[in-house]
């Protein structure tokens, strides 16, 4: 027969238990992700040894470290990620106040899903660089025009996932605001909105990478400052160290955003687990 006693010590240990498992399977990832990076760097460097590429065209992993050490020191690297950061965030928070209003209205109303849905879906599944040459054309190469691509290339997914998660709303909650006469701003605050949020977090996580690339690739057709200048710069100079450096650069931006998008998601929605999709 099991005492008061034992209960209560196994209640307190079968938490702990539980925190040293998840503690040893986080352990474990992070070392096979680890043991990843560092079979990739072995590969590079291997390849470049062996002589199959030039030094002009695949620098070594070292030479990359060191020149990319050397550029945070530089003004122009401070001043090309800036402008990279600014173009992307001005699309994306244009992307986030026009996607998510619409998301929400179409995703509630389902007469506005279906009148808009065809197209909604042709111009999503239009290639948004094919797009440059007419922005080019309107607005010039400016950074308005650079913002207006992301916001293109970002505000489907943020709209795909508002208008998701209003759909969210469990029928028998929906069927009880329409029998209050629950007041429509009422009714998007409390109800929908909450709803939606784990979907609209998410879309806005994906859309914050998606702008960093979609920036960085405008500059890289463009002569638009930032590090997708850069990159083509440095690299029609024969710098292809200085250019691998400018694009580890790009790397650590778009992990850095999304990796930071995945925690204010957990810190704003403690009370339930992010929303993830495919």
């Amino acid at each position: 027969m099991t005492t008061p006693v034992q209960a209560a010590t196994t209640e307190v240990l079968e938490p702990a238990a539980a925190g040293s498992k998840t503690r040893g399977r986080r352990a474990r990832v992070h070392a096979y992700q680890l043991l990843c990076v560092v079979l990739v760097l072995l590969l590079w460097s291997a390849t470049t040894v062996s002589g199959l590429f030039t030094a002009s065209s695949l620098p070594s992993p070292a030479s990359v470290a060191t020149e990319w050490l050397h550029l945070l020191g530089t003004p122009v690297f401070w001043q090309a990620v800036w402008d990279t950061l600014r173009g992307a965030l001005a699309g994306l928070l244009l992307a986030g106040a026009v996607g998510v209003p619409l998301g929400l209205v179409t995703g509630t109303y389902a007469a506005a899903e279906l009148s808009s849905r065809i197209l909604v879906d042709f111009l999503r599944s239009f290639p948004v660089i094919a797009l440059l040459p007419v922005f080019l054309l309107m607005l010039g190469s400016t950074p308005e025009m650079k913002s207006t691509v992301v916001f293109i290339a970002c505000v489907f997914p943020i709209f795909l996932q508002a208008q998701y998660g209003a759909r969210s709303v469990p029928p028998m909650i929906s069927e009880t605001v329409r029998a209050y006469r629950i007041p429509r701003l009422l009714r998007y605050t409390k109800v929908v909105l909450p709803s939606a949020t784990p979907s609209i977090m998410t879309g806005l996580r994906l859309a914050a990478t998606t702008s960093i690339l979609v920036a960085i690739g405008v500059e890289i057709l463009t002569t638009l400052p930032g590090i997708g200048h850069e990159v083509t710069q440095q690299q029609q100079n024969g710098n292809s160290a200085v250019a691998f450096g400018y694009i580890f650069t790009a790397g650590l931006l778009g992990y850095g955003i999304n990796r930071g998008s995945m925690l204010l998601e957990s810190i704003l929605l403690r009370w339930r687990p992010p929303a993830h999709t495919a």
